[in-house]
């Protein structure tokens, strides 16, 4: 029984991407009057800390979509790498859009140009790994030119070529970047968009791997969760067979314990993309029956209740939209802290169980159909 209500009331929520950063909300606006002096003073003090480079970069690019003030920036500024990489980031985000929306002028001739203003920026600015990851925003639309076997990690597992290439390039200028993993994890289920129950486990390989690998208390730890919410949001977990179906169940749960534990009962959470995360962990604790657990994530996430995954659950659950799902969920959780006992030690919200053993897969490719493969909303 989904935990959705469409009835319930809907919340005064802040859908500003920028979430608290009122300098950025500042210089967007002033942009898109003109006035991109703003932009430029904000990334001059931001310098080189790249989750904050990159996430501001990243809101500013959507917002300048259909405006003409990171063309006119370069312009007057040509020797600023700055200017370069905002410039080659936002026709990376609108191209990606048109593609999306099926835009007859997205065009081979405006792709060639999007990916060599990327790579003009990125030898503008050699040290930066935003323009890398403006060409892995590309990745998922672009297509890969062919697949290879990647080793990484203790994982071995299926990448395109290009995108893996760009990925790469990323990380060796920011090893946890949460924008690149992102890009690349959008990457990676584009391109099994389509295919049997056999590849779709395969999807979880990468976000495995860089959570295992992530620094303590990394944003990274939620990674998986987002890869689980994509098979449970497609209903393609009903397609697999019962073994596989029970190995995606312990690898879920495994991988929620330890992005509760690890990651949002660790130190406190100053990463920009942090509300994203915040959104997919109290997701998957009310639709895995915690919802008294969620309770203290919703008080963490205040307003910023974000696309993804609440506008794919409401489709699937009969909401009205992303905000009656969140505000239903929200209120599920509260009405469950309400009722849970005072002055009681809380049972293990995670018992143990044993470690998930990969199950033996049977080739069943001609036995089972194919099926899409719902993307989520780019956090970003």
């Amino acid at each position: 029984m989904p935990v959705f209500n469409p009835r319930s009331r809907r919340p005064k929520l802040d859908p500003d991407p920028a979430f608290d950063d009122a300098e950025l909300r500042r210089a967007r606006d002033d942009a898109a009057m003109g006035g991109w002096e703003s932009v430029r003073d904000l990334l001059a003090r931001t310098g080189a800390e790249w989750p904050l480079r990159t996430h501001r970069i990243t809101v500013l690019a959507n917002a300048a979509v259909g405006l003409e003030w990171p063309r006119t920036w370069s312009t007057a500024e040509p020797d600023s790498p700055n200017a370069h990489v905002m410039m080659a980031y936002a026709s990376a985000v609108q191209l990606r859009g048109m593609i999306m929306r099926r835009d007859p002028s997205a065009d081979n001739e405006s792709a060639s140009r999007a990916v060599a203003l990327c790579r003009t920026a990125a030898a503008a600015s050699p040290d930066d790994p935003t323009p890398w990851i403006g060409l892995l925003a590309l990745a998922g639309v672009l297509g890969d030119n062919g697949v290879s076997m990647v080793q990484w990690h203790e994982l071995s597992f299926e990448a395109g070529k290009r995108s893996w290439g760009w990925f790469q390039e990323a990380v060796r200028r920011h090893p946890e970047s949460w924008h690149a993993h992102h890009r690349m994890r959008e990457a990676q289920t584009a391109r099994l968009r389509t295919g049997s129950p056999r590849d779709l486990t395969g999807l979880l390989d990468f976000s495995t791997a860089a959570a295992a690998h992530a620094g303590d208390h990394s944003p990274l730890r939620v990674l998986p969760l987002y890869a689980h919410t994509e098979l449970r949001l497609a209903n393609t977990i009903d397609l697999l067979g019962g073994a596989e179906r029970e190995w995606l169940s312990q690898r879920n749960e495994q991988d929620l314990q330890d992005s509760y534990r690890d990651w949002f009962r660790g130190p406190e959470r100053v990463h920009p993309a942090t509300p994203y995360d915040l959104n997919m962990l109290a997701y998957q604790l009310v639709e895995t029956g915690r919802p008294s657990l969620a309770h203290p994530v919703f008080s963490a996430i205040g307003p910023y209740a974000t696309a993804a995954p609440w506008s794919q659950a409401a489709q699937l659950y009969g909401a009205k939209n992303g905000n009656d799902a969140f505000t239903a969920a929200r209120t599920a959780a509260e009405t469950a802290a309400a009722k849970a006992p005072r002055n009681v030690t809380e049972p293990d919200p995670f018992p143990e169980t044993p470690a998930p053993s990969v199950p033996d897969v049977v080739d069943d490719s001609d036995a089972q159909p194919t099926f899409p493969l719902t993307t989520l909303t780019s956090p970003e």
